[in-house]
């Protein structure tokens, strides 16, 4: 298999309840289980695919206000910067290894929060919604879903696709907690404190199947693993098996259907820093065979 991962990922933010040395830690519980590929920070013009031309400048200018920093919620550093730009491209990697081999597996990416105008929430741009439209203005797809089962709500990602019905976005995030603005997806589950394993896998198996009913030719998973019970900033009650069994539901769905499926990794703060890295690692695993998953 080959996995999207740069080093510019891992950034000292000092205390900080966002772990960026996990992606460090997922690359290398993976070495050996394939080829990496490290993608260049993202330019301008990719950045400008999914973001307004004032917000790009302010960011990579250096020019952000003291409350829009605040936003974000994350020290606005040029380390900072260029890892949310490689993200952006990593994610259009993945994108792309994707609908050539079936599966493009991201160890990073994720910023759901990122809307077109500012950041939010640790996310600075969003890859997401750059990987989808860098394939469109690649003319390789017209049609996509993005399929986000982070516990937190995709709200800059609903934002930015709110009015292109050709991506279908899907989100099952808990109710309650950050964040507070949430523009509509195209399907929202919102889920009370306390769901574990079961109806949360009930509630997905009813629900999966209209992420595909527009035939989209490509999926991007946000695969967030802070629905863990042991996680700190989410009060979902997931167990690592739990995780696991989703993960292996959403690609069945894809592979059942020949759906190529980009993969980011999203939230994970579980207070050990290892049972987070392991819990990413665990998702990618279960795509890695994955390069089947095309008819």
């Amino acid at each position: 298999m080959k996995l999207v991962y740069s080093p510019l990922y891992v950034v000292d933010i000092g205390e900080h309840v966002f772990p960026t040395s996990k992606f460090g830690l997922v690359a290398e519980a993976l070495r050996g289980q394939g080829d990496f590929l490290e993608p260049e920070p993202a330019s301008r013009e990719q950045l400008l695919l999914a973001h307004d031309p004032d917000w790009v400048d302010k960011v990579l200018k250096g020019r952000l206000s003291l409350d829009e920093q605040m936003l974000i919620e994350l020290p606005m550093t040029p380390a900072v910067v260029a890892a949310h730009r490689a993200a952006v491209c990593g994610t259009i990697l993945a994108c792309r290894l994707a609908l050539e081999q079936g599966v493009g597996l991201h160890v990073g990416g994720g910023s759901h929060h990122a809307f077109a105008d500012h950041g939010e929430g640790f996310c600075v741009f969003n890859d997401i919604a750059s990987g989808i439209l860098a394939m469109f203005s690649e003319r390789r797809i017209s049609r996509a879903s993005v399929i986000d089962l982070d516990v937190h709500h995709g709200n800059g990602t609903a934002s930015i696709f709110s009015s292109m019905p050709d991506v279908f976005t899907f989100s099952v995030h808990q109710d309650g907690i950050y964040p507070e603005l949430r523009p509509p997806s195209s399907l929202d589950i919102g889920l009370p404190v306390g769901v574990e394993d079961g109806p949360y896998l009930r509630l997905l198996a009813d629900n999966l199947d209209r992420a595909f009913e527009h035939q989209p030719e490509l999926v991007v998973y946000q695969a967030g693993v802070d629905s863990y019970e042991r996680d700190l900033l989410g009060g979902l009650k997931l167990t690592a098996q739990g995780l696991k069994r989703r993960d292996e539901a959403v690609f069945e769905a894809c592979r059942r259907r020949g759906v190529p499926v980009a993969v980011t990794l999203g939230g994970g703060y579980a207070s050990r820093l290892s049972e987070t890295a392991s819990l990413h690692a665990q998702t990618l695993l279960a795509f890695a065979p994955g390069g089947k998953i095309l008819k």
